[in-house]
């Protein structure tokens, strides 16, 4: 069962993966080792997966970062394509979907022209490409971490109105 307190932590950890235990409970009046149990708990549990560091791309030397909408070749079987796409190495992420493109696909670049010839791959592929935009700038800074707020304080307002525990159940 996940609560308020849960999504509040998560919500530290979203913003800042590395915020220690200290930092956490200062911000949410909580004993780190309360803190550490949760987190342990979390990640247990499945929920806390991973720990990822931001990157700054341009920094890095990046130039390109493009978005590429496809559908898969007929008779085809999804995972074969999408695990033959993750393979290359200018891949950061495919997301599969329902309806058309059957995959959206964020590749990076250093130039224009390592770009095209990633395109090049993904043709090779016979993957039917519906569009590809340029990622001028992306806006997702602090957002998973601001809805992870709105649901801790749903579920307190909820458990102040209804006098119960406030936690929701991870299992469905």
């Amino acid at each position: 069962m996940l609560d308020a307190t849960d999504f509040k932590i998560l919500a530290e950890l979203a913003e800042n993966a590395k915020s220690s235990y200290a930092e956490i409970g200062r911000k949410l009046s909580l004993h780190p080792n309360v803190v550490a149990y949760r987190v342990n708990k979390l990640e247990k549990s499945g929920v806390i997966k991973e720990y990822t560091t931001g990157l700054d791309l341009e920094k890095l030397g990046v130039a390109e970062q493009i978005l590429v909408g496809a559908s898969f070749p007929r008779d085809t079987e999804r995972g074969d394509i999408i695990e033959k796409i993750t393979a290359i190495p200018q891949t950061v992420k495919v997301v599969s979907s329902l309806g058309e493109p059957e995959s959206i696909v964020f590749l990076v670049g250093k130039n224009k022209s390592e770009i095209e010839k990633l395109m090049s791959k993904l043709r090779s592929l016979d993957l039917k490409i519906e569009y590809t935009g340029s990622i001028i700038r992306t806006f997702d800074e602090g957002r998973l971490c601001n809805f992870l707020k709105v649901l801790a304080s749903e579920y307190e307002s909820e458990h102040n109105r209804d006098g119960k525990n406030g936690s929701i159940n991870k299992g469905g």
